[in-house]
């Protein structure tokens, strides 16, 4: 976390988050400052070029598949996009850390995350207020 961020409200550092959140759902790339976000795209092959992933922002975005693919096994065809799928995504992190990038994330992993976060620490502040009213309460009993 740089100096600049640390030194934010809690309350701006979590809508800023959100708005990358936001930017990142809708394709955009963009905050709402209008900075870009993580951008490229990467592709992988697999079965002498014949089966093309291509992935931007972490995900695969792309398959293209030689129909001359299409006679193989499932199982074969499967491999060949996986191998091509994971090629992909390998090559776009090293973009990244190339162009001296955060690691590119899945947006919706990201979002899963934080709500489990933000649902976790509810259910603490809750217990916690409860807590504080009941040693409230109990100090109030012994004072009568």
């Amino acid at each position: 976390m740089d100096d600049e961020n640390s030194r934010m409200a809690p309350e701006e550092r979590l809508r800023e988050a959100r708005e990358r959140l936001a930017a990142l759902r809708d394709g955009s790339g963009r905050s709402a400052s209008g900075d870009p976000g993580p951008a490229g795209r990467a592709s992988g092959t697999a079965d002498d070029e014949r089966v093309t992933a291509t992935a931007a922002r972490g995900r695969l975005v792309g398959l293209e598949l030689d129909p001359r693919t299409l006679r193989q096994s499932p199982e074969t065809l499967g491999r060949h996009i996986a191998e091509a799928a994971n090629a992909a995504l390998t090559a776009l992190r090293v973009q990244a850390q190339e162009a001296g990038t955060d690691p590119v994330i899945d947006p919706a992993t990201l979002v899963r995350t934080v709500q489990a976060v933000q649902e976790q620490g509810l259910r603490e502040m809750t217990a916690l207020t409860e807590s504080i009213g009941e040693a409230v309460a109990r100090a109030r009993a012994g004072m009568r």
